[in-house]
């Protein structure tokens, strides 16, 4: 396009894009109350985010021999090192971490929103499910707090594959192997092989990593598409035009939409762009550009959703507001906590504490030197800086939540883009050492994160998952059912029914059976499944040893109930009951619900 025709365009687009803009943010914030927000996320969020995936990977093949050609240079020993590497961290993770779901509910609920938009393409969680003419099928669902861009890249696994609860864990793992080679393409803009195969060792041999990669929840695609979106943004530094824009702001719209926080990193994404501008001397906006307004508007309406349902927010007793001051002290305590600890009680990597944060602090201070003379740093440095400054304040803000100690095991996922920051910094100042000591510097740096490793992590990663004694007797549960002949089973459950529904068991609330104990027997006349099998929790009522079912799993009178297995997890004891009848007159408890002798 010829530099007149361009610059008697491109204010044209900026109005265009103040005016897609404006309406994006009027339509997702201010335009519908709650209700219309969550409908509308509901009924057309799956073709908002398919329609943004599909440009972006349009997008991406368009610039795609242009980045292949700004690859670092690597000898094939190097390449074979590096891929053996990666291959090796990731099937480590793989042996000594148990695929098991490590999140809960958060994993399932992804489980159940991704079994929706499969079948339905309706973005919700399935709470209701059954089989029909052979196939399991979703008949009922809500909208969840959680953003669904991970659920939806699980849906197209699905789609390709069929439905299979196994699924998640293999695109978990898959992303790992992923992440660690975008982590290296980054390390690489900064340091030579050596360094940048310090920064992948450092990073892959850290319990929090693996746990995710054996999970799954919606971690492992946000590290990879922040990664993803560093690598696009230092791209379109070097060269600033439209294409290499539209591949940065696509990518940025999907990353703000896998996550919570990680919309906060369209605002590093917009300070990269005006940068560009700046280097370039002209406002460059591309078609897509104009629009990621118009993309994040799901966003825009799931927040307002989240926003106005506080019992989303899960806020813990007393608690009136998600961030507070209040929260500052004790969460820096844990957050110390959580990077020097040296036992097995916490899936970190002490050597990420005790070197890699002196080794931020240091890169810290020198970036802080380079902003007097920010108009003559290099792209990729610019870049960086961006996003690091970006990453580090992302946590800071998890500091002032409720809900951000570090330690917790629920919480410890959220450090994960800082860890990732805190590993590139270790490579970074290998490099910065005298010449003669580079050597034994990157030595040091791979050979701490092994001994890390080895001492501490390898047995965390056996054993941390072992601590939710709520996961396990969920695992329990599955077994002992995956372990009896086959049958068509309804699961009255105790706990969710989304454990059971991600397995393709139709399951309800024992609470709904015990209001409904009619509709049960029906399908046991009927024969509309073979067994109905039901699971409850047994406390103690003394010290002596004593046993009494939980008022909440109480079942009436009506149902008859033989106990199939029990097993004591922690203080509780956990039973798997079958349902023999219902007697729909009966007045008086069946011996089942009395306590366990």
């Amino acid at each position: 396009m010829p530099g007149n025709e361009k610059s008697g365009r491109t204010p044209v687009r900026l109005v265009l894009f103040g005016v897609v803009a404006v309406i994006a943010f009027f339509f997702g914030f201010l335009a519908h109350s709650v209700s219309e927000s969550r409908d509308l996320v509901q009924r057309y969020g799956y073709y908002t985010i398919a329609a943004t995936f599909v440009w972006a990977v349009i997008a991406l093949v368009r610039i795609a021999p242009a980045w292949w050609r700004d690859r670092p240079e690597m000898s094939r020993r190097q390449l074979g090192v590096l891929v053996a590497t990666i291959i090796g961290l990731t099937v480590l993770a793989a042996l000594t971490v148990p695929y098991t779901y490590k999140v809960l509910y958060d994993e399932y609920v992804l489980q159940g929103t991704a079994l929706n938009l499969h079948q339905t393409r309706e973005v919700g969680t399935t709470v209701r499910a059954f089989e029909f003419e052979g196939t399991f099928r979703a008949i009922g669902h809500y909208l969840d707090k959680r953003p669904f861009f991970y659920a939806f890249v699980l849906s197209l696994v699905h789609d390709l594959t069929g439905y299979r609860e196994a699924n998640a864990f293999a695109l978990n793992t898959g992303l790992m192997t992923l992440i660690l080679g975008l982590l290296y393409l980054v390390a690489r803009r900064l340091v030579p092989h050596a360094a940048g195969l310090a920064a992948v060792i450092s990073f892959g041999a850290f319990s929090l990593l693996a746990h995710n990669a054996t999970g799954a929840g919606m971690e492992m695609l946000n590290l990879a598409m922040l990664l993803v979106t560093v690598l696009l943004a230092v791209f379109y530094l070097e060269k600033p035009d439209e294409p290499r824009l539209s591949a940065l702001v696509l990518a940025a719209a999907l990353l703000a939409q896998t996550r919570y926080e990680s919309g906060l990193y369209v605002a590093p994404v917009a300070l990269v762009v005006l940068e560009g501008w700046r280097r370039r001397r002209a406002i460059i906006l591309s078609p897509a550009a104009m629009l990621v307004p118009a993309l994040l508007i799901p966003y825009a309406l799931h927040n307002t959703y989240l926003s106005g349902t506080p019992p989303l927010w899960e806020l813990r007793d007393g608690a009136e507001t998600r961030f507070a001051l209040q929260f500052l002290p004790r969460n820096l305590w844990h957050a110390a906590r959580f990077f020097f600890n040296f036992t097995t009680s916490i899936p970190n990597s002490w050597w990420l504490g005790v070197a890699g944060m002196p080794a931020l602090l240091w890169a810290g201070w020198r970036a802080l030197r380079t902003i007097p003379r920010w108009s003559t740093i290099s792209p990729t440095l610019a870049g960086l800086l961006i996003f690091c400054a970006a990453i580090v304040a992302n946590l800071g803000l998890l500091m002032f939540y409720y809900w951000g100690q570090l330690d917790d095991p629920i919480v410890a996922r959220l450090a994960l883009p800082f860890c990732m920051l805190l590993a590139l910094s270790l490579a970074w100042v290998a490099m910065k050492v005298p010449a003669p000591w580079r050597g034994r510097a990157v030595a040091i740096a791979i050979g701490g994160a092994l001994i890390s490793y080895a001492t501490t992590g390898l047995r965390v990663n056996t054993t941390h998952w072992e601590i939710n004694l709520l996961a396990r007797e969920i695992a329990w549960e599955a077994e002992v059912v995956d372990g009896m002949p086959p049958a068509k089973r309804l699961i009255l459950t105790n706990k969710s029914p989304l454990p059971w529904v991600s397995r393709e068991f139709p399951s309800v609330m024992v609470a709904r059976a015990r209001w409904r104990p009619e509709a049960v027997k029906f399908h046991l006349d009927h024969h509309t499944f073979d067994e109905v099998l039901v699971t409850q929790i047994y406390r103690p009522t003394s010290p002596d040893g004593g046993f009494q079912i939980d008022p909440e799993d109480r079942l009436p009178a009506t149902y008859v109930l033989e106990p199939v297995i029990e097993r004591s997890f922690g203080t509780r004891i956990a039973r798997i009951s079958r349902v023999t009848e219902i007697r729909l007159d009966a007045a008086t408890p069946t011996p089942v619900n009395q306590p366990v002798p």
